[in-house]
C-alpha cells in the first residue's frame, strides 16, 4: 500500500474501519438514548480524541509522529426518582403507589368492606347478614 495523507476521509478507513464502526456504535448508543429519555434536558456527547506525539530521530529532529484515536460518548447519568422510605425490624420499606411519603395510605391499603353473606328470608322479607337483620330496600 502507498503512503496516504491523513485527513478526516481516511480516518474512517484506518484500522480496518474500526474507528468508523466505533463512531458509528457511539453514535447509536447516543440516538437511542435521546428516543429512550427524551425528557432528560443533559446533552450527550460524542468525542473524538487525537492525540499526536512526536518520536524524535537520532539527530533530535522530528523523525514520525506517533497518532492515536480515543473515542469517549457521555450520556446523562441515569437515575431513579427518590423513594422515601420508613425503618422497620429487617430492612427499610417503601410504598410504590406513593413513593414521596410511605406513611402515605393509598386505596389498595384501605379496610376492605366485609362481604355481606346474609340470606333473604322470604317470610318477613328482611336479609340475615353477620346475626344482624337488614331491611330490603325493595
Amino acid at each position: 500500500m502507498s503512503l496516504e495523507k491523513f485527513t478526516l476521509a481516511t480516518l474512517a478507513e484506518m484500522d480496518g474501519g474500526r474507528i468508523m464502526e466505533a463512531f458509528e456504535q457511539a453514535l447509536n448508543r447516543c440516538r437511542f438514548d435521546c428516543e429512550d429519555r427524551p425528557a432528560v434536558k443533559g446533552a450527550r456527547e460524542i468525542a473524538l480524541v487525537v492525540t499526536m506525539e512526536p518520536v524524535c530521530d537520532d539527530n533530535g529532529e522530528l523523525g514520525s509522529v506517533d497518532v492515536s484515536f480515543d473515542l469517549n460518548d457521555k450520556l446523562p447519568k441515569r437515575g431513579s426518582k427518590t423513594y422515601n422510605m420508613q425503618a422497620v425490624v429487617g430492612g427499610l420499606v417503601f410504598n410504590e403507589l406513593s413513593p414521596e411519603e410511605v406513611r402515605q395510605k393509598t386505596l389498595d391499603m384501605a379496610a376492605k368492606p366485609k362481604a355481606a353473606t346474609g340470606v333473604e328470608d322470604p317470610a318477613d322479607g328482611k336479609t340475615q347478614s353477620a346475626g344482624k337483620e337488614v331491611a330490603n330496600a325493595r
